[in-house]
């Protein structure tokens, strides 16, 4: 295993270049949210637990790490680290290619496990680590956090076979890990796994006990992540609605697209990239060995094993998942999607992309080209032809980052308004202007709401009424709206509404009619704006409270 691993380190390092080299670069948007993510859990943890589930932003709401992905089972790989430094973006990073090192070591182990030799073994796990449909989310380090997928399929194939309670416990442990590192794989292996084991359960009833017991497990582990989400949306009264859901699902040609930085596929497969559903193009080196092996037993006449039926079940469950309430092809409706069936639950109406489910259909898909080569027992140099050929469909290196995107680098002194933040005693709140919505990523990145939160793990973790997350509370859409008109009695009215104490005025953030506008307006609220601090860019007002009636 050791091998194994040091192989997969050194992939991770090629085909992610160069992101090894910008450890502590950031950009802004999810990126930048899931460094704040792991930031505030580290500062958390150390400082005061009790305050975990209250992230610093959208003040005055609670719980409101539970308003996107936690990915508190992601944030434990790089616990060692983070109690040597408290650099977000570091952690984020370093966490980042953990997902890739580990997703591909687990699976490999396994491979291993359901009888591939060491060569198909080492191929499977590269594949599923470095698959187009993970490299698609290069950004989101929740969907790249796949790492114990593996490790809930490897435990419950032990106990399947075994009926150990031990095995049965550590899948459910599993489970609760991976839906710890993402929430849509919780969700959607609600649904998928229980398929996928079902050839694995047949005619074994004896285990059901202690399959039960590893259920109950994750139920009882998953249960504060359950009530972390409950009690952030629950008060806001937040549901997906199918439109949203069918807008980001997967059309059938979405199996077809590949990301446009994609090497060998992007350009190829640029038609059928024409809905905001993840792209789940596996490549075709993967689907090819698993159609040549499947037809090989046919002309042999052999019936697949239990665990063959157990990974294409898992595939085929995963894939009609993925395709959401409404089945589409080309941007025209088709016929309901099986999805539809589960969005009558509650818990499945919170899933706004049901094509995450890509990475349910990659790893089957892997095992099963590792078991269909193990029977094969190819010469070394064909199985280095392949996996070469199968690791070249999925690159993307080196990742795009412009310059204008690495606004944060945390190996140069934050700007000089957080230190002066990070000075002031108690826990005054603060919010910074511009507030700009998803288009700041591209208009104004270094003013985006994203890297106001960065920036607060860098010393000053003072509350923000800023925020960014999955969703958008209506508070703070209304309190977003009112700051396009600052300086404003409108504005004024709802940042004291979030009992804003600063108000942190960015100069780069506007263009030069606004920042015009504001020179000319601010005079008149002179009384409720006091300048208390100014750096080269930035000024910082105090604001006074409201008048008594």
């Amino acid at each position: 295993m050791g091998r194994a691993g040091l192989l997969f380190a050194a992939l991770t390092l090629v085909l992610t270049y160069p992101l090894a080299l910008r450890l502590r670069v950031m950009d802004a948007g999810d990126s930048a949210f899931f460094a704040w993510a792991i930031g505030w859990e580290r500062h958390a943890v150390l400082t005061d637990p009790a305050r975990l589930p209250h992230g610093n932003m959208f003040h005055p709401l609670r719980y409101t790490l539970g308003m996107d992905e936690p990915i508190l089972g992601t944030t434990v790989l790089v616990l060692p680290l983070a109690l040597l430094t408290d650099d977000a973006v570091l952690l984020y990073n370093v966490a980042r290619l953990l997902t890739y090192a580990l997703s591909a070591l687990f699976a490999y182990l396994l491979a291993r496990e359901l009888g591939a030799i060491e060569g198909p073994a080492l191929l499977a796990g590269a594949a599923f680590a470095f698959s187009p449909v993970r490299a698609d989310q290069i950004a989101h380090l929740s969907t790249l956090g796949t790492q114990w997928l593996p490790l809930v399929v490897l435990f419950a194939v032990r106990f399947f076979r075994s009926g150990r309670w031990r095995d049965a416990l550590l899948a459910g442990l599993m489970f609760a890990m991976e839906a710890y590192a993402c929430g849509y794989h919780g969700v959607i292996g609600l649904l998928v796994l229980p398929i996928a084991f079902l050839p694995l359960l047949w005619g074994r009833w004896q285990r059901l006990p202690a399959a039960a017991g590893g259920a109950a497990v994750a139920a009882v582990a998953l249960l504060p992540l359950y009530r972390l989400h409950q009690a952030a949306l629950a008060p806001l009264g937040y549901v997906r609605g199918p439109l949203e859901t069918i807008e980001f699902s997967a059309a059938l040609e979405s199996f077809l697209a590949t990301s446009s930085w994609n090497h060998v596929w992007g350009e190829v497969t640029a038609p059928f990239r024409d809905t905001y559903s993840n792209n789940l193009f596996p490549g075709l080196a993967l689907p090819l060995i698993v159609l040549l092996g499947a037809l090989g037993l046919a002309r042999e006449r052999r019936r697949p094993g239990r665990e063959a039926l157990a990974l294409g079940a898992m595939a085929l469950a995963a894939a009609a998942v993925a395709l959401g309430p409404e089945v589409r092809l080309m941007g025209h409706d088709l016929f309901p999607g099986p999805f539809a069936l589960a969005r009558s639950l509650p818990l499945f109406r919170m899933i706004r992309v049901p094509s995450r489910a890509g990475v349910f259909v990659v790893l089957p898909l892997a095992m099963l080209a590792a078991k269909a080569l193990t029977a094969w027992r190819p010469r070394p140099i064909v199985l280095a032809l392949v996996a070469v050929a199968a690791l070249a469909e999925t690159s993307i290196v080196p990742i795009p980052m412009p310059g204008w995107a690495q606004v944060v680098d945390t190996r140069r002194p934050p700007p000089a308004v957080y230190g002066w933040l990070a000075a002031q005693p108690g826990s005054p709140v603060v919010v910074e202007l511009p507030m700009l919505d998803i288009n700041g990523i591209v208009e104004h990145p270094a003013y985006h709401e994203s890297i106001y939160l960065v920036q607060s793990t860098r010393g000053h973790w003072k509350p923000l009424v800023n925020g960014y997350a999955g969703i958008e509370p209506t508070p703070y859409v209304a309190v977003r709206n009112a700051a396009r008109r600052f300086p404003s009695t409108e504005a004024l009215a709802a940042f004291r509404a979030h009992e804003a104490r600063y108000v942190v005025l960015h100069r780069g953030g506007y263009g030069p009619n606004k920042w015009a506008r504001i020179e000319r307006d601010l005079p008149a609220f002179a009384r409720e704006l006091v300048e208390v601090a100014r750096f080269d860019g930035d000024i910082v007002f105090a604001l006074s409270p409201a008048a008594a009636p």
